[in-house]
């Protein structure tokens, strides 16, 4: 039989052991959040010396995806008569234009080739193009900053940008959209590209096409 002493004795060390042991746990979880945030900042440090470095040696001249960027970020602050309920952008339907430099696109070049075809220049610097009752089927813009061809701006790049919600009939609107630019590139001389600036094949347009004809299936079927 242990007496009391040494019952208290037994008591008071193993409160002591238990409290090392917790001590030990604690101690092991504090390492382990430190190191999982000590892991996350090396990774952001990383990523932001691999940008900053890709930015430094980068090629000054403008990459396609910046023209798309800067395309996109014209669109919506121009806000060419797009319906903020329609959607997001990925519904509009773009073919992009390019020249070589040495034939360049201006408001007086465009507007010319537009003659048999009814269009407004916008107060905002882009031509609409509309149908036989002057209703807007699409815009054509300066695919460079600023976008628009006010002030007598000239661009090696064009953009034309339809909104298949915006009209009544969505496939006979990209068909004139395609129509004109048609037109455009074989009197500049200039490439027919896609969204992405990519060449803009029979196929591509096929598939857009096919989504114009979506555009107008559905609204046809909300009509009925």
């Amino acid at each position: 039989m242990f007496n009391l002493a040494e019952v208290l004795t037994l008591i008071i060390g193993l409160l002591l052991a238990l409290v090392f042991i917790d001590g030990v746990r604690r101690s092991l979880r504090s390492r382990t959040g430190s190191l999982k945030v000590d892991l996350v900042d090396s990774t952001e440090l990383s990523n932001k010396d691999f940008e900053q470095e890709w930015l430094d040696g980068y090629d000054s001249e403008i990459s396609k995806e910046e023209v798309v960027e800067e395309t996109h970020r014209e669109i919506e602050e121009l806000d060419i008569d797009i319906d903020k309920n329609s959607g997001p952008l990925h519904q509009l339907l773009i073919i992009n234009q390019s020249t070589d430099g040495n034939n360049t696109f201006s408001y007086k070049s465009i507007s010319h080739l537009l003659v048999s075809y009814s269009f407004m220049f916008d107060e905002r610097g882009y031509f609409v193009i509309a149908d036989e009752d002057n209703n807007p089927l699409f815009s054509i813009l300066n695919g460079r900053n600023p976008g628009t061809f006010l002030e007598g701006i000239s661009t090696s790049d064009i953009a034309f940008v339809f909104d298949p919600l915006s009209v009544l009939n969505p496939v006979e609107g990209f068909d004139v959209m395609c129509e004109i630019s048609q037109i455009i590139s074989e009197s500049f001389d200039s490439d027919l590209l896609d969204e992405n600036r990519n060449i803009l094949t029979k196929q591509m347009l096929v598939h857009m096409r096919q989504e114009a004809q979506e555009f107008q299936r559905q609204k046809l079927a909300i009509v009925s």
